[in-house]
């Protein structure tokens, strides 16, 4: 339910941004009857004020909300790591069978099975084979828990520079006015600037909840990787122990390299 919270919180700042930049065109002047013609013909006014800039922003837009609802249904934990998978695993690897365990792990299309069943398919080849498949499984996975996430970086930082670029072409069409019909007309300027400046609204709009949305998937998926870390290395010392081998887990991490150079720092420090 966390996720589903923060894409409410996330479409709700959306909503509340659009109605700030709506509500000085609305003021006053939407009456009771037949307000959503005029809420639909002010919002298309907006639109066309804001220039062509406003087209690849709300083409961002619509991609942000895409990846964002993708996300929410992917990063559940039911769909990583299911709790009633966990808890069969265990009981059957306590009970050293593997082969249950394996068509268990089959049965199931989530990531915590794959890194499972990845590490018990060379259970043959001794714990250090395993431990090399579970990592390499796991890093896989990696990649698959943070798909789409670099699009929603590149959103958060592209529509506000978008948004900057509209602006910036409109404070030249402001001053170009003022160069032909000086400046005895202030509201004409005024009117200039603000359309100018909608689009760094509008861009800002996008891009700080798609920011949000980022780091919020980002910081799931590696909290899932971490668990499933824990509970995969935990499997392998119960293996080591049932089977006699070697009970030494190398730990080495299922995460990418660059997300894991504090984990490193700390493995150091205990081990001195």
């Amino acid at each position: 339910m966390r996720g589903r919270e923060v894409v409410f919180v996330l479409v709700s700042v959306t909503i509340s941004g659009a109605a700030i930049l709506l509500a000085t065109e609305w003021a006053g002047a939407v009456p009771a009857v037949g307000a959503e013609t005029v809420l639909t013909s002010d919002v298309w006014k907006l639109l066309k004020k804001g220039g062509y800039a406003m087209i690849p922003i709300g083409f961002c837009s619509f991609i942000s909300v895409t990846i964002t609802i993708e996300r929410l249904f992917a990063l559940r934990r039911k769909k990583v790591l299911p709790d009633e998978l966990v808890s069969s695993v265990e009981s059957h690897l306590t009970r050293s069978d593997f082969e249950e365990t394996s068509r268990l792990c089959e049965r199931h299309d989530v990531s915590f099975a794959r890194i499972v069943r990845a590490g018990l398919s060379r259970r043959h080849l001794g714990i250090g084979e395993m431990e090399r498949a579970m990592v390499g499984a796991g890093q896989h996975e990696a990649a698959v828990l943070s798909r789409n996430l670099r699009g929603l970086g590149v959103i958060a930082n592209l529509s506000p520079m978008l948004g900057l670029f509209g602006t910036v072409i409109g404070m030249i069409r402001a001053f170009d006015v003022i160069s032909q019909f000086g400046t005895g007309n202030p509201s004409l300027v005024a009117e200039g600037i603000s359309e100018a400046l909608l689009t760094t609204a509008a861009g800002l709009i996008v891009g700080i909840p798609t920011l949000a949305a980022y780091h919020f998937f980002r910081s799931r998926g590696d909290r899932f990787l971490f668990e499933i870390e824990t509970i995969a290395f935990e499997y392998l010392r119960v293996i080591s122990v049932q089977t006699g081998q070697d009970g030494n887990v190398r730990r080495s991490s299922i995460r990418p390299a660059e997300r894991t150079t504090g984990a490193r720092e700390a493995d150091h420090e205990r081990k001195e």
